[in-house]
């Protein structure tokens, strides 16, 4: 995620809607090389494993961003009903499993 220069907040939204809460949350990826190396090293985690994705941004980048949307959430915002339980098109939950 993108810190702000003022380093204490982030390029970041929710969409919150009544009943429902968080539907969807997004955010502004870090693209900078160095902060995103700096970071990781932070982490104290080696840098191999992400030598990867350094190397997508190791000559530069355009800035992008995302988000994801609950699919159950959404549904039981559009259709009014109080549990969300009752709008899981795949329920997976102790004892309901059929095999």
């Amino acid at each position: 995620m993108k810190v702000n220069p003022d380093n204490k907040t982030v390029a970041a939204m929710d969409v919150l809607v009544p009943k429902v809460g968080e539907l969807i949350g997004g955010s502004q990826r870090e693209e900078n090389y160095e902060v995103i190396k700096e970071r990781i090293l932070e982490m104290g985690l080696p840098l191999e494993p992400y030598e990867w994705y350094l190397d997508l941004r190791r000559y530069g980048t355009v800035k992008h961003s995302g988000f994801g949307l609950g699919f159950e959430r959404m549904i039981l915002f559009a259709t009014g009903i109080d549990n969300i339980r009752d709008v899981i098109p795949f329920p997976r939950f102790p004892g309901r499993a059929d095999l």
